[in-house]
């Protein structure tokens, strides 16, 4: 998942369905959402691409920290200038809770870009595996309660495996370093989901949104300092030399202002029209959109084990949702 807010269906997968007009423009709408965050995957595996001509072809982290970190600069600025009102509302449990947020986010982030740094990972392998934080989630949430897995849970584990090991075609050697990473993001987003279920409950969501953009910032930079080239490629030479890429500089503002600021304005107003339960069944399309995106542009092609993984993992994801839930009281 790469907006940086993610749904808590996972948690909470039943509530009622405000319906009628709203809940009909909001379904058009988070459908477009998930459509910008499917666009991401390939953008984000072409932006690291380029700026490796400017780092070196070896520099997976410091492309991927430096990226996503200029993506954040980018988008904090844009995301004040759409929400004016948001610097209103920090106070300190926003800022203590996106602390806490940031760190999974900014793991999960740097962890799956530093997947589609690798060639073998293609955007849309990216996108399916990532999503596995679906099935997850509820583990973690029985681990920590010491509550037994749902029905739907235990169905999910040996589809999600399935599909986790054919989807790049029959195991040979193993899972790749980037697809063990992209699977690691996996784990990360599934824990600041947890996290921000934990904190969010009594601090505005604005708020709680810039804080964590802004420290996520913070973890990118301490990133490429500790990272092996990372000095350099904050040099502002290195930096200038990337902007004269155009690849570049079209992938950046693309994850900056339609996966990140527009992305946010489209969940925080229109998210609440639907149930969890609904929304969640919508953002089982985003590695769907970045599979169609990747393969359209001709990026990647389709292939049996492709489609037999992703359905796999697809399936997996919504049985862990939905299968064995049971409604709030």
């Amino acid at each position: 998942m790469t907006a940086t807010a993610q749904p808590q269906a996972a948690l909470h997968p039943h509530v009622h369905i405000v319906g009628g007009k709203a809940a009909r423009t909001a379904t058009l709408l988070l459908l477009l959402l998930t459509l910008l965050w499917g666009g991401t995957f390939l953008w984000m595996q072409l932006g690291t691409g380029s700026l490796r001509e400017v780092l070196g072809a070896d520099a997976h982290v410091a492309s991927g920290a430096l990226f996503l970190l200029v993506r954040y600069v980018v988008a904090v600025p844009l995301f004040v200038l759409a929400f004016p009102r948001v610097l209103r509302r920090l106070d300190k449990a926003a800022w203590r809770a996106g602390f806490l947020v940031s760190i999974p986010f900014a793991l999960g982030n740097g962890l799956q870009i530093f997947g589609l740094t690798h060639a073998d990972v293609t955007p849309s392998q990216s996108a399916f595996l990532t999503s596995l934080y679906v099935v997850v989630i509820p583990l973690l949430t029985g681990l920590w309660t010491r509550t037994w897995p749902t029905r739907g849970v235990l169905i999910g584990i040996p589809l999600a495996t399935f599909g986790l090991a054919f989807i790049a075609g029959p195991p040979t050697e193993g899972l790749s370093v980037g697809a063990w990473a992209t699977v690691a993001s996996a784990l990360a987003f599934a824990g600041q989901i947890m996290v921000l279920d934990r904190v969010s409950r009594r601090v505005d969501a604005l708020a709680l949104t810039f804080t964590q953009l802004a420290f996520t910032c913070a973890w990118l930079v301490l990133t490429l300092l500790v990272t092996p080239g990372g000095t350099r490629a904050l040099a502002p030479a290195t930096v200038a030399a990337a902007f004269t890429r155009p690849t570049f500089v079209w992938t950046l503002l693309a994850c900056a202002i339609l996966a990140t600021v527009i992305a946010l304005a489209i969940m925080n107003r229109w998210q609440k029209e639907l149930s969890p339960s609904r929304a969640a069944i919508i953002y089982t399309a985003e590695p769907v959109f970045a599979a169609v995106i990747s393969i359209a542009v001709g990026h990647e092609s389709v292939t049996a084990w492709l489609l037999v993984g992703s359905v796999s993992i697809l399936l997996a994801n919504l049985s862990a949702a939905f299968i064995g839930q049971t409604e709030p009281t």
